[in-house]
């Protein structure tokens, strides 16, 4: 086996490690993970009477933990045929974190962008994970020159679609990801325990759900 490489960046440690085979899925994170929809969430109404808009797209959280939109983001109508773009949020357990996903995953203009403004958001999709069940199966990888098994889980997700104005839910779907294949590497979080693998709803997983509300 080969030396695996850490990485570390922005307080997240990526560990590579090389098993014997591959699962695809990751995104690019922005923000900071929140818990619930406290830890600042903020607004831009520096008048009393100004529409609320979020500041960063980290603070559209609360329309995935609260169904609080805010009133001064574009409203969706659904019968406009063309691209409402979306803020896409994530959580496994601890809070939400906005994303943005791998260039590829999703086609341009879908999801909000490092260099897009929150305020364009006229969408919120929440991807978290709601169960993880241990698969039994063990994995035997490296880390940093050394040994590692990694426990592999298979996971239950909630999807939903929300309105990032005023937070009403436009569409939900439950679903389950499950495999008895070991990944080729692992990215890991410094919250997290680098023995364990989840098996992870990917953008190919919702892809379709998502484009009738997004680009009609």
């Amino acid at each position: 086996m080969q030396r695996a490489r850490i990485w570390v960046a922005g307080g997240v440690l990526g560990m590579a490690l090389r098993g014997c085979s591959s699962l695809t899925g990751t995104t690019g994170t922005t923000g900071t993970t929140g818990g619930g929809s406290g830890g600042g969430s903020a607004s831009a109404g520096a008048a009393a009477d100004a529409p609320e808009v979020p500041l960063t797209t980290q603070d559209l959280e609360r329309v995935c933990t609260d169904g609080l939109g805010f009133a001064g983001l574009p409203a969706y109508d659904p019968t406009k045929k063309t691209v409402h773009p979306a803020q896409l949020m994530n959580s496994t357990g601890d809070g939400w974190t906005s994303s943005v996903p791998v260039e590829g995953d999703f086609p341009k203009g879908w999801f909000l962008d490092y260099s897009d403004k929150p305020e364009r958001a006229e969408l919120v999709v929440c991807v978290e994970r709601t169960e993880a069940t241990a698969t039994g199966k063990v994995c035997d990888m490296e880390a940093d020159g050394k040994p590692l098994k990694i426990r592999t889980y298979n996971t239950s997700y909630r999807l939903r679609v929300v309105e990032a104005r005023t937070g009403k839910e436009r569409y939900e779907h439950t679903g389950k990801v499950e495999s008895d294949e070991c990944p080729v590497y692992i990215f890991t979080s410094d919250d997290e325990d680098a023995d364990k693998y989840y098996n992870e709803v990917r953008p190919e997983d919702y892809r379709g759900r998502v484009k009738p509300y997004i680009a009609p």
